[in-house]
């Protein structure tokens, strides 16, 4: 019998998850918030100048060394801005990790959200750096590429060099999105099989590239129709209690409002304790929504060697 897997259920995963499991859904996506709270606090001060001082709109979202008082000062930001950043990435691995777990544990039930520090949790760390420096190296290799084609084209005015550029960087992006759904079952079969499953994982995936494709397109549509559904909240809350999106337009009037948040953040502190819990939620079953499926796909199309994965007897370190 040839080997499926089901691109429904695949996509019904996520939200089996997130409402079968919402406490660990919410733990899943508090961990992946806390880090960008070591962001925001470091940003206080410096913001509450910016604001008073009239320098919001010349930094926009990069502040650089001249919105500080001091080299030290802006060293110091940036030395938690980097702490942040390492642990979102660690965040992430553990997430990821634990959502396959939860996968293929199907109904097992976990009192840590299956989150661990362990060989699995390894194994994908080196097949998640493995792929990004892939990818990375070939979109470089691609653009360098494209690059002498395009300057060849207009040194030249040869048509047929751009157009041969435009085609060489859609063919890397389609390439990559029809290929992606091969690589992104490596990090769940390693789960499953306990190993670095390099191979095992893109041999899961042989005669599925279509489907696994098809998989993507699905999610696609699902973030986006979830995209719209959020905007349209937001609106709504907007108008509701922000006073009508007319007060979002006003630019001092957000800046007034964001210097008096900042010298008595009680309030802000207070709503942003109770909307914790709900964008806890939201922000777990966005990482489930991306993973989930394709732990689904592998757990369906992999080796069946430890269904169960490497450290279903907690073998946590």
């Amino acid at each position: 019998m040839a080997r499926r897997f089901s691109i429904g259920e695949a996509i019904g995963e996520p939200f089996r998850l997130a409402f079968g499991r919402p406490l660990t859904t919410m733990v899943w996506g508090l961990l992946s918030i806390v880090p960008s709270f070591i962001v925001f606090a470091a940003m206080g001060p410096m913001l509450a100048e910016m604001i008073e001082t009239g320098g919001m709109a010349a930094a926009g979202a990069h502040p650089g060394m001249n919105d500080f008082e001091s080299f030290d000062q802006f060293m110091i930001f940036q030395a938690w801005s980097n702490l942040s950043t390492l642990l979102s990435f660690l965040a992430l691995l553990l997430v990821t990790t634990a959502i396959i777990r939860a996968v293929i544990g199907a109904r097992r039930r976990d009192r840590t959200a299956f989150l661990r520090l362990s060989k699995d949790e390894f194994h994908v760390a080196v097949i998640g750096i493995a792929i990004v420096a892939g990818v990375a190296t070939i979109f470089a290799l691609g653009a360098a590429v494209i690059a002498g084609f395009g300057i060849a084209g207009a040194a030249t005015g040869a048509a047929w060099a751009m157009w041969t550029a435009v085609l060489i960087g859609f063919a890397l992006v389609l390439g990559l999105l029809v290929l992606w759904g091969r690589l992104a079952l490596m990090a769940p079969t390693a789960v499953i099989t306990g190993e670095l499953a390099f191979e095992a994982g893109w041999r899961a995936g042989r005669g599925q590239t279509g489907r696994l494709f098809l998989l993507m397109l699905g999610l696609i549509g699902v973030s986006i129709l979830i995209g719209i559904a959020m905007m349209v909240l937001f609106i709504l809350a907007a108008i509701m209690f922000g006073g009508g999106l007319e007060a979002w337009a006003d630019e001092a009037a957000v800046e007034a409002w964001l210097l008096a948040q900042l010298e008595d953040p009680g309030l802000i502190l207070a709503i942003g304790a109770v909307l914790l819990i709900p964008m806890s939620w939201v922000q777990g079953f966005s990482s489930a929504l991306w993973t989930a499926p394709y732990a689904v796909a592998a757990r369906d199309l992999a080796p069946k060697a430890d269904p169960t994965g490497a450290d279903a007897d907690g073998g946590a370190v």
